[in-house]
């Protein structure tokens, strides 16, 4: 089968967020399967500092506001049966970020990636591709299926929904600049209040859909969770689909994390515990026997950091040291700085990114944080599980995919979560791993649990590979 990955971002060449990893993810795992997998992703500035060499730079033209917009496609056979086609274009994509600056969005985005969806297929044609099906990723690829559907072209089209909320939702005067016919701009086309939606192009177009946890793919059919898109999404329900994400087990290993301070796994936690030790006297935590909390996160409210804020200040008035990495919202971090110097020996607060801060905050946390309001996937409570730290969250999405509320009946779980989303309830489940923490048997089993689950990407890659079978014997 050949299958075209399409995504504004994609490990190794780019990355932004969870979106970068999944596509990445996906074209290795594929590929090493033996499928025939191009990956299309934009040549960003970043990206021409870290990949300069390529088999083939073939010129393309397509069409923006009546006018021929030159590119590149730029191939490389990045993997064995991978092949990476990094889209050039200098006016577009020459810029020192991916989507915007200083918190705003460049404010010609939807030209941007009219331009890279259009690139994508006209690269196609161009390079002589053969292609069975087009998997679509995200708001910025989503007029991909509008155009496929338009032209009849020969493409089957999976479209991938990481977060409803960015939408891709834009003036009305970009369908003309786009050159897109105004019979598609209707309530049951690409107009959405008044705009013009990449996002619902993706939707309504594609041949299936899919989210990225069966979770979040019932949440997003509701008021709650829908962000305004719940009726056409109920509209499609029959062809939508949740496929949990996973991780990649290779650079998620205590076995082999070069990252942490003692290598680990399920035959020798001792060397988790030693992690530990490090860990708390390295940042100068107070007691070693006290557990500890950890998360790596935004800082933002929707991964609940406005809940954690208000419990934080009853939990550490208790036996419990917590570390946080992560930037974001600025009044969230100003609140938990104050609480941070409150409590300096207890409470460490890191408002930056460290790759090897994380690694050590998952190899050496007795629990990991993720109170998300919201939450489609979610990675940090698999990768907490694969290094034996038991996560702590909301019950939403993926999280509720993935993490087994421990029960006092069984005796079994690999976690804690809780239902309403409010600082009491949060609190609760932070005080009923507390306390299973005294029980140090019990922690061992939980841990054991835990570490014996398997959110490999080879799993997920197995199930999008059903998907893609499917669209072709729908013929």
């Amino acid at each position: 089968m050949n299958i075209g990955i399409v995504s504004s971002e994609a490990v190794p060449f780019s990355k932004t967020g969870g979106l970068a990893d999944v596509a990445g993810a996906l074209f290795k795992v594929l590929s090493s399967m033996g499928e025939t997998v191009y990956l299309f992703t934009p040549y960003y500035k970043k990206t021409k500092e870290l990949f300069k060499q390529f088999e083939k730079r073939i010129p393309f033209k397509v069409k923006i506001y009546g006018k021929d917009v030159e590119g590149i496609a730029n191939v490389v056979e990045f993997y064995k049966n991978g092949i990476a086609v990094l889209i050039e274009q200098n006016e577009y994509f020459n810029r020192d970020s991916l989507y915007g600056e200083k918190g705003v969005d460049y404010p010609d985005n939807p030209l941007r990636f009219g331009f890279f969806d259009k690139a994508v297929l006209e690269t196609l044609k161009v390079l002589n591709l053969k292609v069975d099906v087009l998997h679509l990723n995200d708001w910025q690829t989503g007029l991909i299926s509008l155009f496929v559907k338009d032209k009849q072209l020969p493409y089957k089209t999976l479209y991938t929904i990481h977060n409803l909320a960015y939408q891709g939702n834009f003036d009305y005067d970009f369908l003309k600049l786009l050159e897109i016919d105004e019979k598609y701009y209707s309530i049951d086309g690409v107009e959405f209040y008044g705009k013009v939606s990449f996002m619902k192009a993706g939707i309504v177009y594609s041949d299936k859909i899919s989210t990225v946890s069966p979770t979040y793919a019932k949440e997003i059919l509701t008021e709650e969770f829908g962000e305004r898109m719940e009726g056409i999404l109920k509209s499609r329900k029959n062809n939508l689909i949740g496929i949990l994400n996973g991780i990649d087990y290779e650079i998620w290993n205590p076995q082999t994390d070069t990252l942490i301070y003692k290598k680990f796994d399920l035959d020798n936690l001792q060397g988790k515990r030693e992690n530990k030790i490090e860990f708390v006297k390295e940042l100068g935590l107070k007691s070693i026997d006290a557990p500890l909390l950890g998360m790596v996160s935004r800082i933002a409210s929707q991964k609940g950091l406005d809940i954690l804020s208000e419990s934080l200040k009853e939990i550490l008035k208790e036996d419990a040291n917590v570390v946080i990495l992560g930037t974001g919202e600025k009044p969230l971090e100003e609140k938990l700085k104050a609480l941070s110097d409150l409590y300096p020996e207890k409470f460490k607060l890191f408002l930056t990114f460290d790759e090897a801060l994380a690694h050590k905050i998952y190899a050496s946390s007795d629990f990991f944080l993720m109170p998300s309001k919201y939450e489609p996937c979610g990675l940090g409570q698999m990768i907490a599980l694969r290094y034996g730290t038991l996560p702590i969250v909301h019950e939403v999405g993926g999280l509720k995919d993935t993490v087994d509320n421990y029960s006092d009946i069984t005796q079994c779980g690999n976690g804690f979560s809780f239902e309403e989303y409010s600082s009491d309830e949060l609190t609760s489940a932070i005080n009923r791993a507390l306390s299973i923490f005294k029980n140090k048997d019990l922690m061992l089993k939980l841990i054991r649990i835990g570490m014996s689950c398997n959110f490999s990407w080879e799993q997920s890659a197995m199930k999008y590979l059903e998907i893609y079978k499917e669209l072709l014997n729908a013929n």
